[in-house]
């Protein structure tokens, strides 16, 4: 059975359904803050519906063609469901960051979030509305100037409709939009695909800019000495500060480091909330406040720097890559192909990184470093990130709906990762002692970004840096000394140890203190900004 509507009726109806099902988050945001704010009036709460629907109404009358409508409803309509998806379940916002993100995922990790209610959400949001497009015979004006006609007509509307809204309620909508700048992030499909075209244009414009060099003048100070520099550099995942026994949490998650000298930071700021912003963030040579993910994108990094230096560089990784930052060094990926034990369903333990690396760091030339780049403690799917001899706390979670998981069960998963990535450490720092005293070795770890557990309704990370919680932009840093290693570069243990409880530090430091670590001097170092040039004597 067909039904016949006319191309002005059936946009509202596009316009309606995305409305009411497809902007679901908005109205969860919306009706939040109007409990919490109870002062704005019942009619700027009624005019909001109708500025979506008129909002809506204006988009698809520019989108809604004789050809092609159907293809580009059902390209909106599958990526609008999984844009609603998880801003109602995890509370994610598609801005430009997690847009970033997502264009750098990788399979595995984007199938980490399929569940039986995914596909009961497709169900309704999508197979049965597509269906109801494919029967619908729209009739369009019979010639172009009528189509244009109507469609001036339509526009010309709905812009007077927001007009009349706005000059009755604008002091409200300009409040809401100046105290609640993350509304504008809800509005779907418009905000992710505005967010997806600047992301494409600035990708097709980074393209254009030559490629930069920097630190060419790096030197290593410690070449032609008979005690070699040999450094770990571990980049974490998902970890969050609160959960560190090592910074005051409740429970052990740190039950191998707490036998080692190490160090544990308390007060660390990541650059980013997820792994896309963060990791070339973390590596590159400006500040949070000055970064520019373009210009990041088309220079060197820490890494080249070192390189310049005629240090040695291992990147290893068992994540979605290294976002550009391995690029021009020795880069070992990881495969499930590599070890059936350590890799079940497809997926690797961090355990995997440690296998072989007795072997590369013997084969390091010199002074060197070699990078891990964790999988960690990444969600959804915490309870695949951890051999069951790690389960230490039960009842765990084992769904990717950890929306639907209890509190205490996410938490026990979550922390599970946490005690097996202090495991992970710890076999390095056991394979760092072995290199013996004639060799200087050290170790640092730092998680990219936090983890959301459910607090306020929001799960998982990537929420905009300036809304974001701390337990998406606090992270642990921890770090181990060789005798040998404070011996040489003459560290004071005790003014670490208060460095480690009190200094306010950031990403912005892990440039420099890895430059001051490795004795590599450039222009581009800043002993400012190295954590431990004031530590040593």
């Amino acid at each position: 059975m067909r039904y016949r509507l006319s191309s002005s009726t059936f946009t509202l109806i596009v316009a309606l359904y995305f409305t009411l099902f497809q902007n679901i988050a908005l109205w969860q945001h919306l009706a939040v803050l109007f409990y919490q704010q109870p002062g704005w009036s019942w009619g700027f709460a009624l005019s909001l519906p109708l500025v979506i629907l008129t909002l809506m109404n204006l988009v698809f009358t520019v989108l809604i063609w004789p050809r092609g409508y159907r293809w580009m409803l059902m390209v909106l309509v599958v990526a609008s469901t999984a844009v609603t998806y998880g801003m109602s379940q995890f509370g994610v916002v598609f801005d430009y960051g997690m847009m970033v993100n997502i264009f750098e995922t990788d399979f595995h990790e984007a199938t980490s979030y399929l569940s039986l209610s995914v596909l009961w959400w497709f169900l309704g949001l999508v197979v049965l509305p597509l269906w109801a497009v494919q029967r619908a015979e729209v009739r369009f004006p019979e010639t172009k100037r009528r189509l244009l006609i109507s469609k001036c007509l339509s526009l010309s509307a709905s812009v007077l409709i927001l007009v009349v809204i706005a000059g009755v309620y604008y002091k409200d909508y300009a409040s809401l939009l100046r105290n609640h700048s993350e509304v504008k992030s809800l509005i779907n499909p418009t905000s992710y695909t505005s967010a997806g075209f600047r992301v494409l244009k600035n990708r097709w414009y980074e393209s254009r800019v030559p490629f930069t060099q920097i630190g060419t003048d790096a030197v290593n100070l410690n070449a032609g000495n008979t005690s070699r520099n040999v450094m770990v550099l571990v980049v974490g995942e998902t970890a969050r500060a609160s959960n560190y026994a090592l910074n005051g949490y409740s429970r052990n998650t740190n039950p191998f480091l707490i036998h080692e000298d190490v160090h544990a930071f308390r007060q660390v700021a990541s650059c980013g909330t997820a792994t896309a912003a963060s990791l070339p963030c973390m590596f590159s040579n400006m500040r949070q406040e000055e970064y520019s993910a373009a210009l990041a994108r088309r220079q060197e990094g820490l890494l080249d720097v070192l390189q310049h230096a005629g240090i040695d560089v291992l990147w290893k990784d068992n994540n979605s890559g290294s976002k550009g930052v391995s690029d021009r060094v020795r880069h070992i990926q990881i495969t499930p192909d590599q070890d059936a034990a350590l890799c079940p369903n497809g997926i690797c333990f961090d355990g995997i990184l440690l296998k072989n690396m007795d072997k590369e760091l013997a084969a390091l030339k010199g002074d060197g470093i070699i990078v891990l780049h964790l999988l960690g403690s990444h969600g959804p799917t915490y309870y695949q990130r951890y051999p069951e001899s790690f389960e230490v706390y039960k009842p765990v979670c084992r769904s990717s709906e950890i929306q639907h998981c209890s509190a205490a069960a996410l938490l026990n998963t979550y922390d599970n990762t946490l005690v097996y990535t202090d495991y992970i450490l710890s076999q390095v720092i056991i394979k760092l002692k072995r290199m013996g005293d004639t060799v200087n070795t050290a170790m640092l770890y730092l998680s990219d970004h936090g983890e959301s557990l459910g607090e306020k309704g929001i799960y998982l990370h990537g929420m905009p840096y300036t809304i974001a919680p701390e337990t998406q932009t606090r992270v642990p840093m921890i770090t181990w000394f060789s005798a040998s290693y404070q011996r040489q570069h003459k560290i004071n243990r005790e003014c670490v140890s208060r460095l480690a409880r009190k200094a306010d530090l950031s990403h912005d430091n892990l440039f420099h203190t890895v430059l001051g670590m490795m004795q590599v001097q450039t222009r581009e170092y800043d002993a400012h900004l190295d954590i431990f040039a004031i530590c040593k004597e």
